[in-house]
């Protein structure tokens, strides 16, 4: 498992995302309320960049900004169809920094 610092928690206001780079990957990092998530930035249905997506902050979703497809932060999954899923990463809180741990086998994330 690797570890990268990717920001500060004030660098990210409640209720948005921003896209941060873990190696080669592309991560969307959301903050609902305290709360951390981070899923694949790409949405596997076209490719939008899932971080420019609405989130809706009562269901703990991000809708895709091209085809609407909302996907929950917690698990990665599809709402209309939990079989289809994106790749989601801890994040975790140390002091005032936002880390993220990408592992070969990450499958659901973990927020702080």
């Amino acid at each position: 498992m690797t570890e990268y610092v990717v920001g500060k928690v004030g660098d990210i206001a409640p209720g948005t995302a921003v896209a941060v780079k873990a190696g080669p990957r592309t991560i969307a990092v959301f903050r609902v309320g305290d709360a951390f998530y981070a899923i694949s930035n790409v949405c596997p249905h076209k490719g939008a960049s899932l971080c420019d997506g609405e989130i809706v902050v009562e269901d703990g979703l991000v809708r895709c900004p091209w085809h609407h497809w909302n996907w929950r932060l917690e698990d990665g999954t599809l709402e209309s169809d939990p079989r289809q899923r994106v790749r989601t990463y801890q994040v975790t809180v140390d002091g005032d920094e936002l880390i993220l741990t990408v592992g070969r086998d990450q499958g659901s994330g973990a927020h702080a």
